[in-house]
């Protein structure tokens, strides 16, 4: 174990395919999750999505509501056409940053993995994609600062 980490705890691969084209793949992504307030950034082949507050979530901390509410998760999703659609490349993780130790206790390693499954489980459900996950899915609320 590193003394020193930023490596991501949790992440999370995988690819998805759509029937829309790739920019209508983009547009549907980015105003799903702008509906929410979540710091959306398009490119021309990708939406990066940014979640949560690092510095509310360190403050409040994993054993509170009001901190796993602020969960820093950032989601990455790239689209390229082929003929009957969309290839969809997913990157998710925690943006947890710098710290001490492996930030694998109180829970956080399994936090961050639900919250993950959650957006997961939204972004897809946008584009009519059904992925495989326990419990329910709710809609992610908005980020209040």
């Amino acid at each position: 174990m590193a003394l020193f980490s930023t490596k991501p705890i949790v992440e999370k691969k995988e690819q998805w395919t759509a029937p829309q084209p790739p920019q209508a793949v983009l547009a549907t992504l980015a105003a799903a999750f702008s509906f929410h307030g979540e710091d959306v950034r398009r490119e021309k082949s990708s939406v990066e999505v940014h979640l949560g507050s690092n510095a509310e979530y360190r403050m409040w901390g994993n054993m509170t509501e009001e901190g796993r509410k602020h969960l820093p998760i950032a989601l990455t999703f790239t689209a390229s056409g082929f003929d009957t659609g969309t290839a969809v490349d997913v990157y998710a993780r925690d943006t947890f940053g710098f710290r001490v130790g492996s930030g694998k206790s109180f829970g956080v390693p399994e936090t961050f993995n639900r919250r993950i499954e959650e957006f997961l489980s939204y972004a897809a459900g946008t584009l009519g994609i059904t992925r495989p996950v326990s419990g329910p899915v709710p809609s992610p609320p908005p980020i209040s600062f």
